[in-house]
């Protein structure tokens, strides 16, 4: 189940205190491309099971949150490991390569 970011709090708990892989899903309700990545993004839960969380911020409901992520555009994924940021993916993808580039940068950092 995909998990909304609602406060600092939750930012905290669900990213930043999170143990092993986080994927944050910063969207926008206008962003068409963000609604074509809907069903991929949901498809993670079922692909990844038990090695990867889904959390995702709307970007206008939390512009003083997502202020500091330097966003050049939605959709953007933010890969986490135990807290801390692994990687990025920027902008629409299709599903296979979506799926690919998450599970290189989980490749690369396994450690």
């Amino acid at each position: 189940m995909i998990e909304d970011i609602h406060s600092a709090a939750d930012m905290d708990r669900l990213v930043a205190e999170g143990e092993g892989y986080v994927l944050l899903w910063l969207w926008a309700a206008w962003c068409r491309p963000c609604q074509v990545m809907a069903p991929a993004v949901q498809a993670l839960e079922e692909r990844f099971a038990g090695k990867i969380r889904v959390v995702r911020m709307e970007v206008d409901e939390q512009e003083e949150l997502t202020e500091g992520f330097g966003l050049v555009g939605v959709p953007t994924f933010i890969l986490y490991k135990d807290g801390e940021e692994k990687g990025r993916i920027i902008g629409y993808r299709m599903k296979a390569k979506f799926f690919e580039e998450l599970e290189t940068m989980m490749k690369e950092n396994k450690g």
